[in-house]
């Protein structure tokens, strides 16, 4: 037979065993949390210091690979000139300006395409069928249509995004739980709530990994367009550096390239984790 203080006293123990475990719980995510953060880091710097012992070992050709630290020196005089910040800036503009373009229509579109049957027939097909193309063998074309200006690069860098987060918004609403959207209908929600307050949510797990295609592949484009039609930002840098035999100032150039994207990458895995708590912190 059971007594009141006996209930009271496993009851309590029910409480205190549910704290420890949530405790234990909270303890090892931080303790993961923060070791990834630790590899984050540093493999980043471990490739750099394999990358300078080999090249003083002589096993990699200084004159093509040359060495992290003049690398360094020559980045830091770049910055000291201005020359580093002004082609910075230049790619940086031209690649938000792409994503906001590529990104933001792409998302409605694939967001429709998921939600509603008839856009979905009609458009994926050109989608699949477009998404496909070189998009450097697009570039006449748009070259044609818009002309040889700002407008073309803008273009031409958007394509990728566009089409990537297209599919992604539209693999993302297709694998909702058809549960919520048959309770919003059933409630008369409409379209724009259903948008903003049922599909947007549930799907942003899967277009947050959309985003971070997105965003490679609009540096990317970034990259190669400053290649062919620019005169600053990082691409064009690179290139006339190449053109010259200046391999050290394009190893800077690429170097400072890939710790911009890296830094984004961080900055996007911060925002996820801030507009998309409920995937958990292992998303």
């Amino acid at each position: 037979m059971t007594t009141p203080a006996s209930e009271a006293s496993g009851a309590a123990s029910g409480v205190i065993l549910a704290t420890s475990v949530r405790s234990t719980t909270r303890e090892e995510r931080f303790a993961w949390l923060t070791l990834e953060r630790v590899f984050m880091i540093f493999s980043p710097l471990l490739l750099l210091l394999i990358w300078e012992a080999l090249s003083r070992a002589g096993v990699l050709d200084v004159r093509i690979f040359s060495r992290p630290t003049l690398v360094a020196v020559l980045i830091w005089n770049m910055a000291l000139d201005g020359s580093l910040w002004k082609n910075t800036a230049a790619t940086l503009a031209r690649l938000v300006i792409g994503m906001i373009v590529g990104v933001v229509p792409g998302l409605f579109l694939g967001l429709t395409m998921g939600l509603f049957r008839v856009p979905r027939a009609i458009i994926n097909p050109l989608v699949s069928a477009t998404y496909v193309l070189p998009r450097i063998a697009l570039f006449p074309l748009v070259l044609l249509i818009i002309g040889l200006n700002e407008t073309s690069n803008i273009v031409m860098i958007a394509l990728g995004p566009f089409f990537i987060m297209t599919i992604s918004a539209m693999a993302a609403v297709l694998n909702v739980d058809p549960v919520y959207l048959r309770v919003a209908r059933s409630f008369k929600v409409s379209t724009r709530d259903m948008y903003a307050r049922v599909v947007l949510p549930a799907a942003m797990p899967l277009i947050f990994s959309g985003l971070k295609l997105s965003l490679g592949l609009g540096l990317l484009g970034v990259i190669s367009v400053e290649f062919l039609l620019a005169n600053e930002g990082l691409g064009y840098m690179i290139w006339h550096s190449w053109q010259i035999l200046s391999l050290g100032e394009s190893m800077a150039g690429l170097l400072v390239t890939g710790l911009l994207g890296y830094l984004m990458f961080l900055a996007l895995d911060r925002l996820e984790r801030a507009l998309v708590p409920w995937a958990g912190p292992e998303h």
